[in-house]
């Protein structure tokens, strides 16, 4: 029966389809054939990006050298090493393991990961390589995933795999919905590429780059969709929008207007902390002014004399006029705080390697070929 056992485990082994790789990132056979030919096209189009201008910003946040077709595929290859698709059963792909000499550095998890997540968010797409990671140093086990041929054992939030969402493909997210394959498209994709990205890097509390709570009053108010450091994964995958739309030569004007809506939502999830004296002011001026609304209610809701009508008319169009000028300055009130946003340190945490330029270009050339 054991011997049985073994020839049916093997059996099934070798009947898994390998993974397919281009630009030495694999495809797991769970990615549907159009959407792996999607996501080929975007590798392929940061690779050729002209770099004719160059976002400042994206370079100084990500440490690039420069915003190169090269260079940025180098950045993503070293933080993407997998992908997986939709229908991918992590449960049943995932294996515990003792950790067999493997440690784990001694610092804490993120704060995020030690209570329950909750989203009404349609998923575009997920790192889940860090968070399996971070899962298995919170059992202090050695977790890995079983992909089609491969057992990945997961020792670094470096571990690299993403898992396309179901919003990724969907008619909302598509800016060009005639052509999957546009460049204003691949922009887009490029983007989500380069946030989940970033969730390769950061160690202890910081590590995968974890999202925080959206505050009251936000759009995504109660969801981990909002982050409230300056080199997060909105405000890497934000800016590398940015320098792809800036490089964009095909790109119409419709469509630069649909990606410029979706740079500003990234940029709208980073959340500024609030400055209390400021709040107080602000708070000063919403009293004032609903102060005055309730005199001019007074005035309007009361008859007065014929002598006296004349004289109410001016105060109450005085007030109006004092009520319209505090609205202006509560709408233009700033309440948070101008300090700059804090910085995390993104080195990754685990065991991993970094590969240069030299090694991870021509794998992307070879596939372009």
């Amino acid at each position: 029966m054991k011997i049985f056992a073994i020839l049916m485990v093997l059996a099934s082994l070798s009947s898994a389809q390998a993974m397919e790789s281009f630009g030495g990132i694999r495809f797991h056979s769970s990615v549907p054939e159009d959407q792996l030919s999607a996501l080929k096209t975007d590798l392929s189009y940061v690779f050729t990006n002209p770099n004719q201008n160059p976002d400042a910003e994206f370079l100084q946040v990500t440490g690039l050298a420069d915003g190169s077709g090269p260079v940025l595929h180098n950045w993503l290859n070293n933080r993407v090493r997998y992908i997986v698709g939709t229908d991918f059963n992590i449960d049943r792909a995932l294996i515990r393991r003792p950790k067999l000499g493997f440690r784990y550095p001694e610092s804490p998890i993120p704060a995020a990961l030690r209570g329950t997540q909750m989203t009404s968010i349609q998923i575009v797409m997920a790192n889940i390589g860090s968070l399996v990671y971070l899962l298995g140093k919170k059992s202090d086990k050695l977790y890995g995933l079983y992909l089609d041929r491969r057992f990945v054992f997961i020792r670094s939030t470096r571990a690299g795999i993403l898992q396309v969402g179901p919003g990724l493909f969907s008619d909302l997210f598509q800016i060009n919905k005639t052509d999957p394959l546009a460049p204003a498209n691949s922009v887009a994709r490029g983007g989500i590429l380069f946030h989940e990205a970033r969730h390769s890097d950061g160690n202890g509390e910081g590590a995968g780059f974890l999202h925080e709570v959206c505050p009251p009053g936000h759009l995504f108010a109660g969801n981990h969709a909002c982050e409230l450091i300056g080199n997060g994964s909105y405000t890497v995958g934000g800016l590398a929008m940015r320098h792809l739309l800036k490089n964009c030569t095909t790109c119409t004007t419709e469509e630069k207007a649909i990606l410029s809506t979706q740079i500003a939502d990234a940029f709208s999830r980073v959340i500024r902390g609030t400055d209390s004296a400021k709040l107080e002011e602000r708070r000063k001026l919403e009293q004032e002014r609903d102060a005055l609304e309730q005199v001019k209610t007074t005035y309007v809701t009361q008859e007065w004399p014929e002598p006296q009508q004349a004289q109410v008319a001016e105060e109450v169009h005085n007030l109006a006029n004092r009520i319209y000028q505090l609205d202006e300055r509560i709408r233009a009130f700033n309440v948070t705080s101008d300090a700059p946003l804090r910085l995390r340190d993104a080195t990754a945490e685990g065991t991993f390697s970094e590969e240069p330029v030299s090694k991870t270009a021509p794998l992307m050339l070879r596939s372009l070929r």
